[in-house]
């Protein structure tokens, strides 16, 4: 199997000329698994993702059902999973809708424009975001309710709840629209660093506050009703004399469990605080990927290197560190009952124990993952960039 081709991020804010001076500095701290000729790529800068070895299940996890409803290019769509269905988007500005226990289509709509951004529902509406700025609603039976325009291209999918429809901008800003009408509601923004990742962010609820990540490690809760700032924290601070160097975005989505708040950034820290007013419970050092993964015990986060690192729930001390994937472009973790599930640039679904990282079931698809896998019953949908979606149970 090659190398990756696609970077997990990619860097705004800058024009060409600066990257000459910028490269080396970046490849240093990034890793620099890929960079296109402009950039000052060359074939040297290749980091080789670790082989998979054969591996002895410990666990028997199978695909319960596949299907493929139309590749995401190089956008990263995520699944949304509801009770009673499974949304999924292609780039072609395909929204599907799913029976969560064949997989068979229930229908098809097509919004005749490019999706980069989706899915988001709460089981009512569903919402994606398309290149050139737009939001379009539909409810569950596919019809279109309306469509509006932010301005702005989005990346991220939409959250979708509390009668609102919030998405958020390539320039960070969050707007909420009515859920019933697409008329906005409130906008929020805030100023940028001057250099960004351009990596897929998530907005998500905590009761009635939006949380979202920011560049420069900034963690921002927002009251859903008027977009007010309830409370702005730092989950890590930039740190060293170049802009690359400072680069420290929050990754990823934040997570919201018992009452807590956890997130992670870039070359700065895993964290975790009180929902209710920001105060910090615990921190420990990492350069992240994206955004954690929690259950009962433990605090999940792949590293920038697809290191999948564990840390234990309480105090944030590192529980264990599981190296055996480095430089396979893994996504984002999800913490199912029996294990950790994260997949790779080269469609490799990997199945980990919660209690030492031991890597202990491998499912393949026929394309990289890139979405966040998604929880359904006791197993994951997992969308990869071809377009299949499938869903991965554990026996």
């Amino acid at each position: 199997m090659p190398a990756p081709t696609h970077q997990k991020f990619r860097v705004t804010g800058l024009k060409r000329s600066a990257w000459a001076l910028l490269v080396p500095a970046f490849c240093s701290v990034a890793g620099c698994s890929w960079l296109p000729s402009w950039m000052g790529g060359t074939p040297s800068r290749v980091v080789q993702p670790t082989p998979l070895t054969e591996l002895k299940p410990t666990l028997n996890a199978r695909v319960a059902w596949r299907t493929s409803v139309g590749p995401s290019r190089r956008d990263v769509l995520q699944p949304a999973v509801v009770e009673n269905a499974v949304y999924v988007a292609a780039s072609d500005g395909a929204v599907v809708r799913l029976s969560p226990d064949s997989g068979q289509i229930v229908w098809r709509s097509d919004i005749k424009a490019p999706i980069s951004a989706g899915v988001g529902s709460d089981g009512f509406t569903v919402a994606v975001g398309t290149a050139r700025g737009g939001v379009v609603a539909l409810g569950a039976d596919g019809i279109e309710i309306w469509r509006s325009q932010i301005g702005g291209e989005m990346r991220s999918p939409p959250l979708v709840g509390r009668d609102l429809i919030i998405v958020r901008s390539t320039d960070y800003r969050i707007t909420a629209l009515d859920a019933a009408s697409g008329k906005r509601r409130w906008t929020y923004q805030r100023a940028n660093v001057p250099l960004t990742l351009r990596s897929p962010t998530e907005l998500v609820y905590a009761g009635d506050l939006v949380i979202a990540g920011f560049p420069g490690g900034r963690l921002v809760a927002l009251n859903s009703a008027n977009g007010a700032v309830r409370w702005d924290v730092a989950v890590s601070e930039p740190r060293g004399a170049t802009e690359v160097e400072r680069l420290a975005d929050v990754v990823g989505a934040p997570l919201v469990i018992g009452g807590e708040v956890c997130a992670a950034s870039y070359q700065g820290r895993v964290a975790c605080f009180a929902a209710a007013n920001g105060n910090l419970r615990w921190s420990s050092e990492i350069s992240a990927g994206s955004g954690p993964a929690v259950d009962d015990k433990r605090v999940y986060v792949v590293d920038s290197k697809s290191n999948v690192m564990a840390f234990n729930r309480a105090a944030g001390s590192i529980a264990w560190k599981q190296e055996k994937l480095l430089h396979r472009a893994m996504s984002a973790p999800l913490a199912l009952n029996r294990a950790i599930v994260t997949g790779d640039y080269a469609g490799a679904v990997h199945f980990l124990a919660p209690e030492d990282g031991a890597l202990v079931a491998r499912v393949m698809l026929p394309a990289d993952i890139v979405a966040t896998p998604r929880a359904l019953g006791g197993g994951a949908v997992l969308q990869a960039r071809d377009g299949t979606v499938a869903l991965i149970v554990i026996e």
